[in-house]
């Protein structure tokens, strides 16, 4: 009977065991290593961030989140690159961009309290952008060094893996960012 029942408490030690591998596993397949600055100073070179997915017809993101995108590549062709970059117009939103870099949506000035001083101050030729339905506006916190909608315009929903949910400053803690750049 002992025997019995040390087989049933094995069976669901291992039962466990197997699930809690699963479960930490499932949510860390979303890690995501900035690299370059277009997201300073919120995110870092080096940052690690992980991405919560969200799937499904209709998924949204709320303006000011930090999402991972896949985006057109400045020297690449037509090829597409994974950036990090923050939520700043909505679908079917107007967005426009003064050429003081001054954002506003819908005639109305956005308020980005996550922005450096100056950071605003990224000067361009004043544009406006109509968002699709299904579309995104992205940019980067770092203005001045971001290659974001200014430059390839809206993103579809489709191409966005998912909204930032956790930041690990590995930069800290591994002594500096990286060296190379992709943005």
């Amino acid at each position: 009977m002992a025997r019995n029942n040390f087989r049933r408490v094995g069976a669901a030690l291992t039962g466990i065991r197997n699930t809690g591998i699963s479960v930490l596993r499932v949510p860390f397949r979303s890690l995501f290593l900035v690299r370059g600055d277009s997201m300073s100073p919120t995110l870092c070179d080096g940052d690690l961030i992980h991405v919560r997915r969200v799937s499904g017809k209709g998924a949204s993101y709320r303006r000011g989140s930090i999402v991972v995108a896949a985006t057109p590549s400045l020297s690449r062709g037509n090829s597409l690159l994974t950036n990090v970059k923050r939520v700043v117009g909505l679908p079917g939103e107007l967005v426009r961009v003064g050429s003081d870099g001054a954002v506003s949506i819908e005639g109305t000035s956005l308020s980005e309290p996550y922005l450096a001083v100056g950071a605003q101050a990224a000067p361009g030729p004043g544009l406006l952008w109509l968002c699709d339905d299904d579309a995104y506006f992205l940019m980067g916190d770092n203005r001045a060094d971001s290659w974001d909608s200014r430059r390839f315009g809206p993103v579809p929903a489709s191409n966005i893996v998912g909204a930032m949910w956790l930041r690990l400053p590995t930069h800290r803690l591994l002594g500096g960012g990286s060296t190379s750049r992709n943005d």
